[in-house]
């Protein structure tokens, strides 16, 4: 059973989604979290039906994706993808780029 796994000190709700897809998260846990209107959640679906959600700081994952990003040339890293991209594209309709 899924509960046998969750610790017992893990916040836990079961909470409903209305017809548009939206959740309430329990106020406790947003009081915990610090989550209010606007606040950034990054959603999961890991596997086997487990949705994990993680608040995330635009700005923090910007500064870490820059230091992380420092010494590569994103311009190559995009000429690449772009390159790989074009590639694919005529492999699979090479009857019109022959």
């Amino acid at each position: 059973m899924f509960y046998a796994i969750i610790p017992y000190w893990y916040d836990m709700e079961i909470v409903n989604m209305d017809k548009a897809g939206r959740i309430v998260i329990p106020g406790a846990i947003r009081k915990k979290l610090k989550l209010n209107e606007g606040s950034k959640l990054l959603i999961a679906d890991v596997k086997n039906d487990l949705l994990v959600m993680k608040k995330i700081n635009i700005e923090e994952l910007a500064e870490q994706l820059e230091k992380d990003f420092k010494n590569i040339d994103i311009n190559a890293v995009v000429g690449k993808v772009q390159s790989d991209i074009k590639e694919k594209i005529r492999e699979k309709h090479s009857s019109i780029f022959g």
